[in-house]
């Protein structure tokens, strides 16, 4: 299938370097803004056959194009997401989807309409060890607490702090710690456990307006979760799922390391398989077949899913008094 990749940050590299060992991946091109960021994209990675657009108009255009990689900036998710959705692409959109629930709906239905397959990239939930979660999961017993924790030091914090402006703390490109870190232990809580009852939250807001760290409450009625994250400090992050029997430890819940099962007795069970270095092939792989059946949206990474996530993030953000320019 013919990719394009929208934007060249790391990510960008993280999933390139995986996707060149699904053998239905073939990098078409790539969109940069300058000709010459995408140049040396494709030379970082030693293709030379690949091409290079500075426009997503140019993308849409090129009828050879199958499918999208999106990792542009938070705030251009949308704009993208739709115009090559009906352009005819398939879209792999990195998370969070879209700036908000209006932008989401947005691209679903630019999807629908299509008859073209978006799904969310969110990478955790095709890890091996996500299935092995899953299955896993019974062994605590009756659930009845999630934490969820995600606290990274940002090296671009320090040249906040210096007196620059780096995208990850601008309100108009629609970041902030949440978006960025939180909403992987979010992520895998919904995908578990659905929708939540109600959403409590507090945090830290920097100048900019957008939130430098955070803890959000979901109640379950008979259970409840929190999701606590910081670009601003640096955390263990290591998440627990307790039941009345024990708990699932998770080493970097976006990345699922590691993975234990710890009996009330305490008695230790490791759980995780190897650790992946290319983890993101998994849902390039899934993507990939879900497009060539003709399939609509992912048997994983759920419309639905995303549509629940992207509320809790909006009832999050709009208690932390966090606004984008896509709310108004």
């Amino acid at each position: 299938m013919n990719f394009v990749i929208v934007g060249t940050n790391f990510i960008s590299d993280t999933l390139l370097a995986a996707a060149k060992t699904v053998s239905d991946f073939t990098l078409y091109g790539v969109c940069s803004r300058a000709t010459e960021s995408g140049a040396a994209f494709l030379a970082k990675h030693a293709i030379a056959d690949a091409k290079i657009f500075t426009t997503i108009e140019q993308v849409c255009s090129d009828d050879d194009v199958e499918a999208v990689y999106i990792a542009a900036p938070n705030s251009l998710h949308k704009s993208y997401a739709v115009a090559c959705l009906n352009a005819g692409k398939h879209v792999l959109g990195e998370k969070p989807a879209a700036a908000n629930s209006q932008e989401l709906a947005a691209i679903l239905t630019a999807a629908k309409r299509n008859n073209r397959l978006y799904m969310e990239a969110m990478m955790t939930t095709h890890l091996p060890n996500f299935t092995v979660l899953r299955q896993a999961i019974e062994k605590i017993g009756v659930p009845r607490k999630y934490i969820g924790q995600y606290s990274q030091y940002s090296s671009r914090y320090d040249k906040y702090k210096n007196g620059e402006r780096p995208n990850t703390f601008l309100p108009e490109f629609a970041n902030g710690a949440l978006v960025d870190l939180g909403v992987y232990p979010l992520y895998i809580l919904i995908a578990l456990w659905g929708a939540p009852n109600s959403v409590q939250a507090s945090g830290v807001l920097l100048e900019t307006g957008v939130d430098g760290a955070g803890d959000v409450l979901l109640n379950y009625s008979d259970k409840q979760a929190v999701i606590s994250y910081s670009k601003i400090s640096q955390g263990d992050n290591f998440t627990e799922i307790q039941g009345e029997k024990g708990r699932i430890r998770i080493e970097a819940v976006s990345l699922l390391k590691r993975m234990q099962f710890i009996a009330n007795d305490g008695t230790v069970e490791e759980l995780s398989q190897p650790f992946d270095e290319h983890f993101m092939r998994h849902e390039v792989a899934h993507f990939i077949a879900t497009a060539k059946a003709n399939q609509l949206e992912s048997s994983v990474n759920t419309h639905q899913l995303s549509i629940d996530v992207m509320h809790v993030l909006d009832k999050t953000r709009q208690q932390l008094g966090v606004s984008y320019p896509a709310d108004l």
